[in-house]
Order: structure tokens, then C-alpha cells, then sequence
């Protein structure tokens, strides 16, 4: 599903875009980084790539500039006001890792396709791919449909709660469509053979691909460093960071250990994860009508556990690793929106599997139970955050694991 050319036209479900990232972005390295990138990037050889791309059709760039962690996005506009998209990949901020970014834009041209044939998600078009990092215009980039809505984390913070409802059945249909393109190994789309079959490639990091969910769990116990030095856990958790460094410790070598048995479908298939799934990577209207979901770089066919977890728009921090003055005697968070976050998750849950219902899905594992499964939700979730650096009592995560490993050893 796209919009394919999508001619401007007045609509009061859009006031314009909302790119202010760029230019409020201080003078920190990420400013600094899309300022040189900026200056740099051959501006005249894109428009001249995207001319051809129509048989020579004029066009121009629009000031708008969009700026995301990994992308900067330009608008192309037409003589005949046709606009297109160019997102264009930024330099990883790690030299070092130059060379998984480049590998991650051509995996991700080949997710789109893939999505596109097999499911019903809306995807931005592409309407052209260079995935040479030394081109002309001297970056890798995509020209893709021009979606007037912006993402949602720029519309609010928060999903108001007016919109819910419509925001969260559409949500839930596109994480069914997902579930449903499955693979048989762990791993990215490397690539398309002549027969249509796909290919399947490392993921960025840890490795791969990998035959069974074990594998997947041990190498990311092997690979992934917590996402704060020591020096930063002591500077957020004070008189805490010792015992929450040895439980973090703890906590990777309890997902090697107790690896085998992580799983609920410990071999393939395997169902497509998009990653960073939640409304930051969802186009709106202003009206909170779905246009398009978009970023797919850090997809993979994974564990059902990763497939499963709830949209970032819904997560939360696992109870049992976080602080425990956060909750009430009941275990229930003492903050509002926490709170109503948990009634949102279970109305989640009755969306999706209303909609397995409808599409037939009423055989095997599905994706309506990955998402009933609260320990495995949580398992996802401190992997999550263990690599963006929240400090918490990660090993706690895994005593339920635990416990059913002594019970099967005895």
C-alpha cells in the first residue's frame, strides 16, 4: 500500500510539517554531524538523480529539513508539483560502525519489498534506491512518497486520548500483518533470489543468521554491552550503581545460560520484527489517521518473544527491575499514566486477537499470546533496555527462568 505521487492538495488534516529537530538541536555532536553532512552532501547531483528518475522532469529542493538520528530528509518537488521524499543516510556518529550502517540501508530496501508484496502495511513507495555509500551525491539514500502527516512523536508526546482507540486498532493490524511474514532463520533480508524466495543475512551487532531462538539469545548475551559506562550508572543511580552493575552482570550471563529454554518456539519459522515499532516511526494526519510506517532498518526475523513485545507506544519498565517506590501495596504504579497504560496494554491484546479472529488465525502460536506471555514480554523489554542504558535490577527479570530450569533439572 502506498500514494504513489502524491499531488499537494488542500486538506484540513494537514497543517504542514513539524521538522524542528534540526534547527533546536544545539551545538551538541548530532547538531554538528547534520551540519557537516549538510554542507557536504552533493545536493545538485540529487536533484539531477531524481529528475531522471521522472524522464528528466524539473525540480528543486524544499527548505524543510527533517533530521532523525540516522537519516536528514529533504523534500523534492516537481514541475508538476509532484513532491517526493529523500532520506538520506547520515554518518554514524562511531566510525567504527560506518559499515553496519551501510549494510542496514540495503537491508532495509529489501524489508520494504518484502512488506509490500506480503502485506497490506502502508509503506512510503520507493520510487529509487542507491545503497552505494560513495555515490555521487556522496551518501546512500532512498527517493520515497511524500506523506503529508508527520510522525507521531512530533504530533505529541502522547497519543491523546480522543485517538486511542483508532490509533491502537491500527496498530494492532499492522503488528498482525507483521506476525504473519515469517522466515526460516533469525535474521535480516539480505537479499531477493531470481525466484522470489528472500535471503537472509547477519543482524547488525550480533551475528548471524541463527537456526533457532538459543542461538539468537546466546549471541546477544555474548555481544551486547550495557548502554551506560560505570561512570554514567554512578552518576544516575548513586549509592545504587554497584548492585545494579553486578545485576546487569548477572543478567547476561543468565540469558546464556538459561538460553534454550527463553523461547516459546525454540526453531523456526520466525516472525518480522520492525525494531523501533511504535507511533515515533508512524505517519499521521493531523487527525491521527495512520499514512505510513517507515524506518525498517532495524528489522529481522526473530524470536517470538521480540516480534511479541507491545509498541514502544505501550512499554513499560518491568516491575520487578525497577524501583520498588514506584508501586503501591498492590504492585500497581503509583503514577497515572503508568497506570493507564496497563488498561491500554490489555485492550491491546483484546484488538489483536479480535483481529487474528478475523483474518483466521486461530491455529498455533500467535501473536495475541506472545503479548499475554508477561514474562517473556518483560525478558524482551529488559533486553531493550538494558542496551539503551536504563539502569534497573535486570537479573530479578530472569528468576521466574530460573526457577523453571531448577523444575525441569529436578
Amino acid at each position: 500500500m502506498s500514494c504513489t505521487d502524491y499531488i499537494l492538495e488542500d486538506d484540513d488534516a494537514f497543517a504542514g510539517y513539524r521538522w524542528s529537530y534540526f534547527s533546536s538541536n544545539g551545538e551538541g555532536p548530532l547538531h554538528l554531524r547534520a551540519q557537516k553532512f549538510l554542507e557536504s552532501t552533493d545536493w545538485g547531483s540529487l536533484i539531477e538523480y531524481a529528475a531522471a528518475e521522472r524522464n528528466g522532469m524539473k525540480c528543486g529542493l524544499l527548505p524543510d529539513i527533517g533530521l532523525g538520528y540516522n537519516h536528514m530528509v529533504r523534500i523534492v518537488e516537481f514541475a508538476d508539483q509532484v513532491r517526493w521524499v529523500a532520506r538520506l543516510r547520515l554518518p554514524d556518529l562511531s566510525q567504527a560502525r560506518d559499515s553496519l550502517s551501510s549494510a542496514r540501508s540495503v537491508t532495509e530496501y529489501n524489508t520494504i519489498q518484502l512488506v509490500q508484496k506480503e502485506t497490506k502495511i502502508p509503506v512510503p513507495q520507493v520510487h529509487a534506491f542507491e545503497g552505494n555509500p560513495y555515490s555521487r551525491v556522496k551518501t546512500q539514500f532512498m527517493l520515497m512518497d511524500c506523506l503529508r502527516g508527520n510522525v507521531g512523536m512530533d504530533l505529541n508526546m502522547e497519543i491523546p486520548s480522543e485517538h486511542k482507540t483508532s490509533v491502537f486498532t491500527r496498530l494492532a493490524d499492522i503488528h498482525i500483518e507483521m506476525s504473519t511474514i515469517q522466515l526460516p532463520k533469525i535474521g535480516t533480508i539480505a537479499g531477493i533470489n531470481d525466484d522470489g524466495s528472500y535471503r537472509q543475512g547477519p543482524i547488525p551487532g550480533l551475528g548471524g543468521p541463527f537456526e533457532t531462538a538459543a542461538e539468537f539469545f546466546r549471541a546477544w548475551s555474548a555481544k551486547v554491552e550495557f548502554g551506560l559506562s560505570q561512570d554514567q550508572l554512578k552518576e544516575a543511580a548513586g549509592s545504587f550503581a554497584d548492585e545494579l552493575s553486578a545485576s546487569a552482570s548477572s543478567f547476561k550471563q543468565l540469558v546464556n545460560d538459561l538460553a534454550g529454554g527463553l523461547s516459546i518456539r525454540n526453531d523456526g519459522p520466525f516472525p518480522l520484527c520492525h525494531g523501533d515499532f511504535g507511533h515515533n516511526n508512524i505517519i499521521f494526519d493531523d487527525k491521527y489517521r495512520l499514512l505510513g510506517v517507515i524506518d525498517w532498518e532495524g528489522a529481522f526475523a526473530g524470536p517470538w518473544e521480540i516480534s511479541g513485545e507491545f509498541p514502544l507506544t505501550l512499554s513499560i519498565v518491568p516491575p520487578v527491575m525497577d524501583v520498588p517506590w514506584n508501586y503501591d501495596e498492590n504492585g500497581l504504579p503509583k503514577d497515572a499514566k503508568d497506570r493507564q497504560r496497563l488498561v491500554d496494554r490489555e485492550g491491546y491484546i483484546a484488538m489483536v486477537a479480535d483481529g487474528e479472529r478475523r483474518r483466521g488465525l486461530v491455529e498455533g502460536y500467535s501473536l495475541s499470546l506472545a503479548l499475554r506471555d508477561t514474562k517473556r514480554q518483560y525478558l524482551a523489554s529488559a533486553m531493550r533496555l538494558y542496551q539503551r542504558g536504563k539502569p534497573g535490577w535486570y537479573s530479578k527479570v530472569m528468576e521466574c527462568f530460573a526457577s523453571l530450569s531448577e523444575v525441569a533439572d529436578e
